[in-house]
């Protein structure tokens, strides 16, 4: 059945293998509301293209996925990556991969806490959706009593960051990232270890994990130059962790109950992180084919009671709320909206989101993607004071080969 959504396929009965090849090029503009703080440009047009090949044998297969994109404006957001290149055997209740590949773990909407295997590829997206490839190899054993999940990740990936001409900077400055620090002294060839076991009773499904590593999420740390001239330099800082995540899902008739957390021991001391939440679908709503669904969600981290700032959360969910709805009108041409809000009670900042798609054709796609930033316009002291000029809305054309 695979084989036939492949756009190329060919078939060797006598090898009993077959392969596929697809491609996808996106024609991206993404226009912002106003100029930037450094006064960078309003408008980004980029274009991306991504090829994959996938390769079956008998018992095992090859897969390869490519990446590019170029940015006009952003040179650091012009780039290439390795997103696949994973040799996959399968034997009786176990299976291997080798190479560099791609693994997601987490559960809920608006946050991934335990989904800690692969890089973010910051450039592409601020939520942490889009990864980059990771250096890998994986062991999986299924059993009746469930599956166990034993990784060696041997060459750490940094995170990608917009350039001096970038929008959606999450410091004053560009983050310098050719001055990365880390607390292991081998750096990016320290060699990471993980292991996960997943398994379900009745409606229940849960995932116990362990990483021993470096810290996918760096601490932006500084530097300053007083000769020749005064000069701050800002940079990343990648920590050794331990990190353990537990993941919770029960399906209750329409209702799904979701919770994602992690006690993790890097930045300084130890700290704990939790999402949890529903989401309540409506099917066949106003007596169409469409469903509506429901998301709400908590986010708590206690690194925000913390005097000291080294266990300050770096990012921008400690104690928000978040609110959305995914309606999807389940038509020919897969037409889905995703909207909603991240709210902090404390400070009332608010984060509206819009994520749209509609095939125009069967090899065209349109994607809609839209940001607004509320609530931090006069105090420099909030955490999305950097943003409040980054509202912006994307518009991409998708074409299918």
């Amino acid at each position: 059945m695979r084989k036939l959504l492949c756009f190329f396929t060919y078939c060797s009965i006598a090898t009993q293998s077959f392969a596929g090849f697809d491609a996808e090029v996106g024609l991206e503009s993404r226009f912002f509301f106003e100029e930037g703080l450094a006064d960078q440009s309003s408008y980004h047009p980029s274009i991306r293209v991504e090829g994959a090949y996938e390769h079956f044998f008998e018992s095992s297969d090859f897969s390869t996925s490519l990446f590019y994109r170029y940015d006009a404006e952003d040179s650091q957001r012009t780039h290439f990556d390795v997103r696949e290149a994973l040799w996959t055997y399968v034997g009786d209740e176990w299976e291997v991969k080798a190479g560099i590949g791609k693994v997601f773990w987490g559960v809920t909407e608006s946050r991934h806490l335990v989904d800690i295997i692969n890089q973010s590829d910051f450039v592409e997206s601020l939520d942490g959706e889009e990864k980059l490839g990771q250096a890998m190899f994986k062991y999986s054993t299924e059993k009746e009593w469930g599956t166990i999940d034993l990784f060696w990740l041997p060459y750490f990936r940094e995170r990608t960051f917009a350039g001096d001409d970038g929008r959606l900077l999450v410091t004053p400055i560009a983050i310098d990232v050719d001055e990365a620090v880390y607390s292991s002294n081998a750096e990016n060839w320290r060699g990471d270890f993980a292991i996960r076991y997943s398994h379900f009773v009745g409606d229940l499904e849960f995932a116990v994990s362990h990483f021993s590593g470096t810290s996918r999420d760096p601490v932006i740390s500084q530097k300053v130059q007083l000769t020749p001239a005064p000069q701050v330099t800002l940079f990343p800082v990648y920590d050794t962790i331990d990190q353990t995540g537990l993941e919770l899902q029960y399906i209750y008739e329409e209702w799904l109950l979701k919770f994602e957390g992690i006690s993790n021991s890097g930045y300084s001391g130890r700290y704990s992180a939790a999402v949890f939440g529903f989401e309540y679908t409506q099917t066949g709503i106003f007596e169409t084919s469409a469903d509506l669904g429901w998301i709400v969600e908590y986010l708590f981290d206690d690194r925000r009671n913390q005097k000291e700032a080294a266990k300050i959360a770096p990012h921008n969910f400690e104690r928000d709320v978040f609110v959305g709805w995914r309606y999807a009108l389940n038509d020919a041409d897969s037409s889905e909206i995703l909207g909603g809000f991240v709210y902090d009670p404390r400070s009332e900042e608010v984060m509206y989101s819009l994520e749209a798609s509609k095939r125009l054709a069967e090899d065209l796609k349109l994607n809609i993607e839209a940001v607004v930033f509320q609530g931090a316009e006069s105090d420099q002291t909030l955490k999305t004071n950097l943003l409040r000029d980054e509202d912006y809305i994307q518009l991409e054309l998708v074409k299918y080969f």
